[in-house]
């Protein structure tokens, strides 16, 4: 099988709290009359499965590149059950979504019946006076939550933070957490649909207060340090960082190894060239480029301002 830039059909989630933002940011074609506050990047889940949308493979599914391309695709990493090890979304957030929280890994295997380990990060792309809610505030118990779950007084317990476009933040299992209205941002995490609802400040969905008591860190959890060199997040899951490519100079991708170029921030089309290819790939600002790791010195060039997420797992 040729080995090439891999360009990925999003998956598109309704949501009671999305919009149609990604629309008039990135250009999509959104389905019709539907708010729209996910869209799955790059995917393989029993949930949603990316399609290839170029080259020789168009039309295959990332599960079927897992088990045809192996270590072609995956380089040392190893797939999850049989499936690629990472997930990427857009979201839109038209609404604050509801309070939630994800297990850890040895919180899922004691929940058991297929729960997954989720730790995810969001870079905010945009933010119209928005903010998030990550975590609790010092000191707060597991009886005082509970209480004011019960007596729907929630909010002055949690950690708010207000975001602009640029700003990064990790959110560990375990961390109870939630987007509010008028964000948009791009989220890497573990490829888990694993959520329990907190919280859905009224709105009537269903919640998961014993599931989700028995995932949150009642005891805050470190954050992980970056690095430099443009790391924003070293996890033993993933490793995010940022990188930024001036006009017609080429910047290198990691060789060797796969890697996810989330496209934030780009003025003009860009241009993925790898060794052996006659032409390159074209991507365009939101989209998400896979670079297997069998290319060969695979590379960027744009036209103009470009800042790019560049994702690979902390082994492999």
């Amino acid at each position: 099988m040729s080995i090439y830039p891999l360009l990925l059909e999003p998956i598109y989630k309704e949501r009671i709290w999305g919009g149609r933002n990604l629309e008039r940011i990135f250009g999509r074609r959104l389905p019709g009359g539907l708010k729209i506050g996910e869209s799955w990047e790059l995917a393989d889940l029993k949930e949603g499965t990316s399609v290839l949308g170029n080259g020789p493979g168009a039309g295959k599914t990332l599960t079927e590149f897992v088990t045809e391309m192996g270590g072609d695709l995956l380089g040392q990493a190893k797939p999850i059950g049989g499936r690629f090890p990472l997930l990427l979304k857009l979201l839109d957030a038209n609404d604050i979504l509801s309070l939630q929280v994800h297990p850890d890994a040895q919180t899922a295997a004691l929940i058991g019946g297929g729960a997954a380990p989720k730790p995810e990060c969001w870079h905010i792309l945009e933010s119209g006076d928005g903010f998030i809610y990550k975590g609790l505030q010092p000191g707060v118990t597991a009886e005082q939550f509970r209480r004011a779950l019960e007596q729907d007084k929630v909010e002055p317990l949690l950690m708010r933070f207000d975001v602009k476009a640029g700003d990064f933040h990790y959110i560990p299992a375990g961390t109870v957490h939630a987007l509010g209205a008028g964000v948009v941002c791009a989220e890497i995490q573990s490829p888990s649909d694993t959520t329990y609802r907190v919280s859905d400040w009224g709105r009537g969905r269903e919640t998961h207060l014993e599931l989700s008591m028995r995932c949150i860190h009642f005891a805050p959890t470190p954050e992980p340090p970056g690095a430099d060199d443009g790391v924003l997040l070293r996890t033993e899951n993933f490793i995010v960082a940022m990188r930024t490519a001036a006009i017609n100079e080429p910047i290198a991708l990691p060789p060797g190894r796969f890697s996810a170029a989330m496209i934030t921030a780009a003025s003009a089309h860009i241009e993925v060239h790898h060794d052996g290819a006659n032409s390159p790939v074209f991507a365009f600002r939101g989209d998400t480029v896979l670079l297997p790791a069998a290319i060969k010195n695979p590379r960027i060039v744009s036209a103009g301002r470009l800042e790019y997420l560049e994702v690979t797992l902390s082994q492999g």
